[in-house]
């Protein structure tokens, strides 16, 4: 049965010696998808990437549109835009930077190549620096300059790595409105890794989330959220510990705050029903219910 996966990533592991960096990976893109990839500092987020690039050795299966990966595929391989470890020519300007690359990437049409260069500048809010030397640019314009190198072969797949780093705030929200308008428009599909929140949060559909090589949580952004409301209940009375004991008994996995007539409970809205049923049943009056979202802050606890 035919899917619309463009990246499909089968049971993918990487060691460095010993040491297991990646122990059992599996997930996939749709097309024209946004994928938040997420994991604690060493987790293995760039290794991953680098890995499915090929440009570390790993074992396991990576498919890119249906077929199994070939690197020697140059054809194919032109049509991944890629952001990891970027390098300019620090002495060229913007636009040079561009020409060079286009004229060197196989199986391009350059016919019109002026006009794409200048549509990309544009694109990434560099259409007044073109003529600039790159070794002027700011770090968060050199950001927006290696996005817009990822995207001078038209891919069907773009993988970043910390695109928003060093941006300012104007530069994020043209990444950001760059990369929707991308996944509308051309139905390209994004994978990205991030330690911003808020900003794989406002763009993600989907969710890849790396703990100790596994893959901790796969799934929409939506059902995380609803999995994973947080909530204060205020009570006009102190929990005792034997009716904290009494409610967890229930199943209701829930905590003293830093007060001892404070609740806090991090779990969805059929949860909280429960809770309250328990609460009533135990004759402690409810002052106050305060929701406290932190949706993604619960896969790293």
């Amino acid at each position: 049965m035919p899917t619309n996966n463009i990246l499909e990533i089968r049971n993918l592991q990487k060691s460095f010696g010993r040491h297991e960096v990646l122990k059992d990976i599996s997930f996939n893109i749709e097309q024209g998808k946004i994928v938040g990839l997420l994991g604690k500092n060493g987790s293995g987020k760039t290794t991953l990437i680098k890995s499915v690039l090929g440009l570390l050795n790993y074992s396991g299966e990576v498919l890119y549109d249906g077929k199994q990966i070939d690197y020697r595929d140059t054809q194919a391989m032109n049509s991944i835009g890629v952001l990891v470890d970027t390098a300019f020519f620090e002495d060229m300007s913007a636009y040079d930077n561009l020409k060079i690359l286009m004229m060197s990437t196989p199986h391009r049409d350059n016919s019109h190549m002026i006009m794409d260069i200048m549509e990309l500048l544009a694109f990434v809010g560099l259409e007044e620096n073109s003529k600039e030397k790159v070794k002027g640019f700011s770090f968060g314009m050199k950001q927006r300059l290696a996005l817009a190198q990822s995207l001078t072969s038209e891919p069907k797949l773009l993988i970043l790595d910390e695109p928003f780093v060093g941006l300012d705030p104007l530069g994020i929200v043209i990444v950001k409105e760059k990369l929707l308008e991308l996944c509308k428009q051309k139905n390209t599909a994004v994978i990205f890794s991030s330690h911003q929140l808020s900003e794989v949060a406002e763009l993600s559909e989907v969710l890849v989330a790396i703990e100790d090589g596994h893959v901790k949580y796969f799934g929409s952004y939506e059902e995380l959220a609803r999995q994973n409301k947080q909530y204060y209940i205020v009570l006009d009375k102190i929990v005792g510990q034997g009716v904290l004991q009494v409610i967890k008994a229930n199943g209701i996995e829930v905590e003293l705050a830093e007060q001892d007539n404070c609740l806090r409970l991090r779990h969805g809205d059929q949860t909280l029903d429960r809770l309250l049923h328990s609460l009533i049943e135990n004759e402690l009056g409810i002052r106050e219910i305060i929701r406290e979202d932190k949706i993604l802050e619960s896969l790293f606890v």
